[in-house]
């Protein structure tokens, strides 16, 4: 009777470590797809002297890359990614935040998870995925070469501990 406890604890030891292995190799975040949208910052030129306003007065919520926004709507752009984010973990990932690492001519960017709120809390729970977008304003030349590379940070926390995933677009 003893042999077979024995062997059953071994096996359910097993079960366990095998569970705890693939919940830490799935801990990270898959970047599925990015897609981009790109259009000239005249067609939203009332958000984009909003966001002038806030990068001049330093109260921008976001990432500024430029001390000031010179110029108007027509020298700049909007580049808006979307990214489809899988979670096949175990465990929700929360606060996620996708940065975006700064080229020639970028002035601004910020995260958000629709295309109405900015900085909201993002969670993807496991096993789903979820579209996240990050908005970049960067000058005209760069609309016309919208090939650039970009590279971006997505930043989220597993019960607490930081991740950082790295992801490129082209």
């Amino acid at each position: 009777m003893m042999k077979y406890i024995a062997v059953f604890t071994v096996v359910l030891v097993l079960l366990a470590a095998a569970l705890g292995v693939y919940a830490y190799v799935n801990i990270r975040l898959e970047v599925a797809e990015i897609s981009l949208e790109a259009y000239p910052a005249t067609q939203q030129a009332e958000d984009f002297a909003s966001w002038q306003s806030a990068v001049d007065n330093g109260a921008v919520c976001g990432t500024a890359y430029t001390q000031s926004i010179p110029g108007t709507a027509a020298d700049y752009s909007y580049f808006v990614y979307t990214l489809r984010l899988r979670n096949k973990g175990l465990i929700d990932a929360e606060m996620v935040e996708v940065q975006t690492v700064p080229v020639n001519g970028d002035v601004l960017s910020y995260s958000t998870t629709n295309t109405e709120g900015i900085n909201a809390n993002t969670v993807i729970p496991s096993g789903s995925e979820r579209d996240v977008w990050t908005v970049l304003i960067t000058s005209k030349q760069n609309q016309d070469n919208h090939i650039v590379t970009r590279s971006f940070y997505i930043t989220y926390y597993i019960w607490g501990i930081p991740v950082t995933v790295t992801a490129v677009y082209n």
